[in-house]
């Protein structure tokens, strides 16, 4: 699972320096703001350890099902891997114009509501629908946000949701009985772009949404409670552009530096599995453009199937789009138990060996 802002999940210090908090510290940092000059720009990739990567076609099995759900035919997409990354997939968004909406309201409409399990419920009982309850107010502070000493509102103090299999973060583990109902929706999505990048058996069962601010960030971190490594972690940005730093298994590994943009999808799998990762900066966005440019225009010609595209999307998009104005979303998907196994009984290392060597064949290295 994914770590709450500022965490680290395992303790390196006995190894060598530690390049990742380092660099982590340098992209962070507002004065003197860091130098993007050296951050991997996918949609300009001029880097020559970015390599292009071929969607096999005999993976592409359900056309009707991914334009339902907002995608683009996967010939269409670009899809990249990195050099030394082994198992790392980065599309570059790979949306039907205006579909991204339908994604942002779920995560901010539904996804936080009961039973699912969010970080207000130990700061703030009886929240049902945090949207519900939070947007008037946080209306009201955007109206007045040059007073400085007005205090944050409830959507402000929203981290964190979860999905599916409930993360317990006193234990540390995952448990069979803190489980609510997976969303269909997520699980289509999910299981149709990992079974687009050649990982056929997917089956999604636990996924958090982060809610980012301009000034929030996510401590690195290694995604190591699952019981599952053979399967890939899937990563959905939605919002305000942020810095992704990509490193090795220890924090001695110096990390590379990534946009994520409103849109982009990435993979983790093979030997990236377990790869520390972080975000140290949300980026600003321009005055003129204060909204990034995927959730500007709505679904005018009706790309996303009526099921998944109720009214409230459009009716409700100005309420939506000022909250997004300075917000990031992410949703990180992830299988916890291997097919066949309960809990207690973690996939062994030559599983992921060998979804390793999947990957490098899927890969072309």
């Amino acid at each position: 699972m994914a770590a709450p802002y500022g965490s680290v999940q395992r303790d390196d210090s006995l190894e060598s320096e530690d390049v990742f908090k380092k660099e982590f510290k340098r992209y962070k940092a507002k004065d003197p703001a860091p130098k993007l000059d050296e951050v991997i720009d996918f949609a300009t990739p001029q880097d020559r350890k970015v390599i292009p990567v071929e969607i096999n076609p005999k993976n592409i099995t359900d056309q009707e099902s991914l334009a339902r759900l907002g995608l683009l035919h996967p010939s269409q997409w670009r899809v990249f891997g990195l050099e030394g990354f082994l198992g790392f997939l980065f599309i570059l968004n790979p949306w039907r114009r205006g579909c991204q909406r339908y994604w942002v309201t779920r995560c901010l409409r539904d996804y936080p509501c009961k039973p699912n399990v969010t970080n207000l419920d130990k700061l703030q009982h009886g929240v049902d629908n945090v949207w519900k309850e939070g947007y008037s107010e946080y209306r009201k502070y955007r109206l007045h946000e040059g007073k400085k000493t007005q205090p944050k509102t409830l959507l402000h103090k929203l981290r964190w949701t979860t999905l599916g299999y409930h993360y317990d973060w006193d234990k540390k583990e995952y448990q069979q009985e803190r489980y609510t109902e997976f969303p269909p929706d997520l699980s289509q999505l999910s299981t149709h772009v990992a079974q687009t990048l050649g990982f056929p058996r997917y089956r999604a069962q636990s996924a958090i949404v982060n809610y980012y601010g301009l000034d929030s960030q996510l401590g690195g971190h290694v995604d190591h409670q699952e019981l599952d490594y053979s399967k890939p972690i899937i990563s959905f940005s939605f919002g305000q552009t942020a810095v992704f730093l990509l490193g090795g298994k220890t924090k001695s590994v110096k990390p590379m530096a990534m946009f994520l943009r409103n849109g982009d999808i990435m993979v983790m799998s093979g030997d990236t599995r377990l790869a520390y990762h972080g975000v140290p900066k949300i980026l600003k966005p321009p005055i003129a453009e204060l909204l990034p440019e995927g959730l500007c225009e709505g679904d005018r010609e009706g790309e996303l199937h009526e099921s998944m595209l109720p009214s409230t999307v459009e009716k409700s998009w100005e309420e939506t789009a000022l909250f997004m104005e300075e917000c990031r979303i992410n949703i990180t998907v992830r299988q916890v138990v291997a097919e066949g196994k309960g809990f207690g009984k973690r996939s062994c290392d030559d599983e992921l060996q060998t979804q390793t060597k999947r990957t490098k064949e899927a890969q072309g290295f």
